[in-house]
């Protein structure tokens, strides 16, 4: 009846101050075979929920890219921020800002786009809140 796993989860002390919607965006670098990009997200959705218990974090939307190439990424990057212009989530969860993005000035254009809205991108493999730490755009003030 009382799994181990279950019992350390609930002795496990969580500071969590508010509890932010967001919406996971999966992704894998998985070209070829639907069945194993898949097989990459459901590990990705494993230990993003992990992290999102952890950290306060209310998934409301999962998002999966599957075998979709860099444009079909980036028509659905933009679908989410619609969703939460129109909703409920305030923050998207990645597993890597590399999985989604192309090179490394895509990334900061979708992590600018997101918080140009007001929202939050929070990244599991690159350590938490994403932040572009620009002075005088509105950003973060040093």
């Amino acid at each position: 009846m009382n799994n181990r796993r279950a019992i350390r989860k609930a002795k496990k002390k969580k500071v969590i101050h508010e509890e932010i919607p967001c919406i996971i965006f999966l992704s894998s670098d998985e070209y070829d075979s639907f069945d194993r990009a898949e097989e990459k997200e459901n590990r990705q959705l494993r230990y993003i929920n992990e992290y999102a218990d952890a950290h306060g974090l209310l998934p409301v939307r999962i998002v999966r890219r599957g075998c979709m190439g860099q444009r079909i990424c980036n028509d659905m990057f933009k679908r989410c921020i619609w969703y939460m212009k129109k909703g409920r989530p305030k923050a998207i969860l990645v597993a890597n800002m590399a999985l989604i993005s192309s090179s490394e000035a895509d990334a900061y254009y979708k992590i600018g786009m997101v918080r140009e809205c007001g929202f939050q991108i929070f990244s599991v493999d690159d350590q938490g809140k994403l932040e572009l730490g620009l002075i005088g755009f509105g950003g973060m003030d040093k």
